[in-house]
Parts: C-alpha cells; structure tokens; sequence
C-alpha cells in the first residue's frame, strides 16, 4: 500500500514537470497566432531608395544624411488635403509622445509634384523635414517606417491609430540598439 502511494506520488511529480515541456512542443507545431504584436505591416526588408532628394526649397540632400534616425516617411503631394493633414499631425504626436526617445525618430514628408508646401502647414509642424522626391519607392499615402541603417520595415494603414503607432514606436525604441 505504502509503494503505490509512493508510486503515484512519484509518477504525479514527473507528470507535472512533463506536461509543460509536451504543450510547449504542441503549441509549437500545431497552434499559431492570428497576429503579430504589432499594428504595422511588417514588409520585407528593402534599402529605401527615395531617389534624387532635394528640400523644398530647392536645395540637393544626401540621401544617406537621413540615416542614423528612425524614420516616419509620409509621400503625398504638396497640396495637402485633410488625410494628408491627418497623416502629419498623426506623425507629430507619435513622435512627441516618445518622450525622451523623440529625438531619435524624425519626420520626413515626401512631396510627389514640383509644388511648394503651404508655409502655414508647415509652421504647425516644426522639426518636420520636406524633400521633394523626383522618384519614390513605396506607398503614396501611407505613413512608412525606415530603419536607422535606411531599410523600409513597416507600413502603416492609410488611416492609422495614433495610439497603437505609438506603441509600436515604444516597442521599436525600447528594444532597438541603433539610431
């Protein structure tokens, strides 16, 4: 009587050490999640290659000054319309509400066309930096995120959340090492 007990104890025990290993495995091969932890589209990893840059005022930029900063890169036209205004302000508080990381992100607005900016548009957005694109490589209307080393990494919707863009950034800053 005394072994059985003993037994049973003894194959309790191992039941219960097992178990976890031979869940983990299951999960492992049999279950997988709907999504990821993100709210971006995650894209193959891809050199940005904005092309012939230049500020709006006409003056060239090297492509390769951008690097070293995660970037937030919107494209669109210089005729901003409401979810152009949107998408920038959307960028503006992202960015602000990293706090003390915010230096280590940087606006980038993409113009498409040959067209000035409206200097009033521009003055609601300070640190915001416009380049005019002769040829663009990504999603017109889309707020794109760009590495420190210059490669595209996510996309986000045409019309994103600002909250949860803000927790992708907490996420990205937290665990990156570079920019």
């Amino acid at each position: 009587m005394m072994q059985a007990d003993a037994r049973r104890t003894l194959l309790l025990i191992a039941a219960v050490c097992i178990a976890p290993v031979i869940a983990g495995y299951l999960l492992f091969w049999f279950w997988k999640p709907a999504a990821g932890a993100n709210y971006g589209e995650l894209l193959q990893p891809a050199q940005w290659q904005p092309g012939r840059l230049v500020d709006y005022k006409g003056a060239a930029v090297d492509p390769a000054g951008l690097r070293g900063r995660w970037l937030m890169v919107y494209a669109n036209r210089a005729d901003c319309d409401e979810a152009c205004r949107r998408a920038l302000w959307t960028m503006r508080q992202v960015r602000t509400a990293q706090g003390k990381e915010m230096d280590r992100v940087e606006r980038v607005w993409l113009v498409t066309d040959a067209a000035a900016p409206d200097p009033d548009l521009l003055a609601q957005h300070p640190g915001l930096r416009v380049l005019n694109a002769s040829a663009l490589v990504g999603a017109a209307g889309r707020i794109e995120v760009v590495d420190p080393l210059g490669n595209r990494m996510m996309r986000y919707p045409a019309q994103p959340e600002p909250k949860r863009m803000i927790r992708d950034f907490q996420r990205i800053l937290k665990y990156s090492r570079t920019g």
